[in-house]
């Protein structure tokens, strides 16, 4: 059986890499990136340049050890019809302009037929309020979207 393609944004390769949290839910969600991280191979897993870019802002130690890390894992393509998708999410306001790579992440997952979109983002992508909205529209225009999900989520799913 084929493997299902996760798309895996920034914040899950931020987690997996990011230094010991000090409050308990960043700690619970670094442990549970660590634990989806060490299974990754059971998914066929990809990046985006944009993940890429985003990995490689900040702090350049943080952002070596974020880069190393996603280099185990497949960068598709930015398409054109991603682009597109992108700005139809914004131009109906379900993702903010000022948020263009959020909008990105769910285009590249849908165009390029990701049956997940991992992430710990719940303000603009795991948002239980658009979600609809947001599969609506992708659909409308001819995808398929990702299911957004956590690793702790996609860990338990894909156990049953």
């Amino acid at each position: 059986m084929a493997k299902k393609r996760v798309y895996v944004e920034s914040s899950v390769i931020s987690y997996v890499t990011a230094r010991p949290a000090k409050d308990v839910i960043n700690q619970t969600r670094q442990q549970l990136t660590t634990l989806w991280w060490a299974r990754r191979h059971e998914w066929d897993c990809v990046v985006s340049a944009t993940v890429m870019e985003e990995i490689a802002k900040g702090d350049s130690g943080a952002a070596a050890r974020r880069l190393e890390k996603a280099q185990s894992l497949v960068k598709v393509t930015t398409l054109p019809e991603a682009e597109f998708l992108a700005d139809l999410l914004m131009a109906y306001n379900l993702v903010p302009g000022s948020m263009r790579a959020d909008a990105m992440h769910l285009a590249m997952a849908a165009v390029h037929g990701s049956h997940y979109l991992l992430t710990w983002n719940q303000k603009h992508l795991d948002n239980y309020d658009l979600r609809s909205r947001i599969e609506d529209l992708i659909r409308r225009h001819g995808w398929n979207p990702a299911r957004v999900i956590t690793p702790d989520r996609l860990l338990l799913e894909e156990s049953l």
